[in-house]
Parts: structure tokens; C-alpha cells; sequence
């Protein structure tokens, strides 16, 4: 069975999201030949709710994200590994110890069947293509990079719920000003036509006295 090359094992029916979220990403990461640790897969997921949002969707993975001491977290995440550490799914390899900081390495015990629908599977395989060989501390830098993580510390509440919305609407505004950059690149050159200035300083001067008497009647001789 912990052969790559084995069929993948069928998982029972219904899985919890945050638990199917969790062993997405660790599936992804042995389909990429990813080392995970604790902190990357928090990040992974952060980013993979990030992604779900800004794409228009919603988030999936079943965590509440807030600021906690090193950047997005859910202390359910926790319990969520340890669940499916007991399930024998996932193996943990603690390097923790007592006298020195060391990490905890995740990885499945052998290849699983999808856990997550073809959509939030393909988010979760995009995701970690593009972070899974990061370390954790720079995924740890990106994620206070993000607009959600951006808009709690100007706030300097820790323990903040993040909006994760926050994102769809920069990328939209990102969107709009790229627009508009493309629409200037190919439209016609604006001139102004030759003594447009002095027609219009004319006309204003000409309607001066019609101007002042609508005042009055709308606002009263005071």
C-alpha cells in the first residue's frame, strides 16, 4: 500500500472539510514530490481559500482564518491533523525538541482518492505547484503580504477574523486600472481644437447675468 504506484485508497464518506482540505494538499504535495511541515500546510490552505475568493468563488477549505502570532491561522487545524494522524492516513514525522525548535513533517501514509471536488482540487494543485517548494518562512512572508493580512495589522488588533474578500476587491481594482491602461495604449490621441479656451471663457461670461438670476430665484435675494 505505500506504494506510489499503488490504486489509491478510497476514503470514507463524508469527510470534513478542514480534514479534506488538509489531506488535498498533502496529496497534491506527493503528486509534486513536496516536503510539507506544519507551518507550510497552513499557509497552503490560507492560500487556497485566497485563491478560491479571488477567482469570485467562496472559500472552502472549513478553516476561520484570523491573525494569530505567525500570520493566518485556526487552531482547528490542530485538531484536524491530529485526526487524521489517528485515522492512519498521514504519518508525522515530530522533530521538535525539548532542547532545541525543530518541525513537524506531514505526508500521506499512502496515495488517496481525490478528497475534495474537481474545482477546490484543482485550487489546492495550482496552489501547492506554485508554493509547495517554498520554505516555510517565506510562505510565512507572503501571507502578511496579503491584502487581508495588510488590512488587519494596519488595524493592530491580533486574533482579527481576516477578510478574505478583501483580495476579490483589490484584483479588482487591479482588473479595472488594467483596463483602463490598455484602453489609453490604443485609443486616438486627444488635442484640444485651437482657441477652444477663449470660446468657452466667452460663453461663460455671456451666460454670467442668466446664471445670477437663476440663483436668485432658486435660492432667494439674500
Amino acid at each position: 500500500m505505500s506504494s506510489i504506484t499503488a490504486k489509491p485508497v478510497e476514503l470514507p464518506q463524508p469527510l470534513q472539510p478542514l480534514l479534506g482540505s488538509v489531506l488535498a494538499v498533502l496529496k497534491a504535495a506527493r503528486e509534486c514530490s513536496h516536503e510539507i511541515n506544519r507551518t507550510k500546510l497552513v499557509k497552503l490552505l490560507y492560500f487556497a481559500d485566497l485563491a478560491a475568493v479571488e477567482s469570485g468563488g467562496t472559500a472552502f477549505t472549513g478553516a476561520t482564518w484570523r491573525w494569530d502570532n505567525f500570520g493566518p491561522y485556526d487552531h482547528a487545524l490542530k485538531r484536524a491533523e491530529n485526526t487524521v494522524v489517528e485515522m492512519e492516513i498521514v504519518d508525522r514525522d515530530d522533530q521538535t525538541r525539548v532542547e532545541e525548535y525543530g518541525s513537524c513533517h506531514l505526508a500521506l501514509a499512502f496515495d488517496i482518492d481525490d478528497p475534495l471536488p474537481a474545482e477546490s482540487m484543482r485550487i489546492i494543485r495550482r496552489v501547492v505547484s506554485l508554493h509547495g517548494a517554498k520554505s516555510a518562512s517565506v510562505l510565512r512572508k507572503l501571507s502578511y503580504q496579503t491584502p487581508p493580512m495588510v488590512e488587519a495589522e494596519a488595524a493592530g488588533d491580533r486574533n482579527v477574523l481576516l477578510d478574505l474578500s478583501r483580495a476579490r476587491r483589490v484584483r479588482q481594482i487591479r482588473e479595472l486600472l488594467e483596463r483602463h491602461r490598455r484602453h489609453r495604449a490604443v485609443a486616438p490621441k486627444q488635442t484640444d481644437d485651437a482657441g477652444i479656451g477663449d470660446e468657452l471663457l466667452a460663453e461663460m461670461r455671456d451666460l454670467a447675468e442668466l446664471r445670477g438670476h437663476v440663483n436668485v430665484t432658486e435660492l432667494g435675494d439674500r
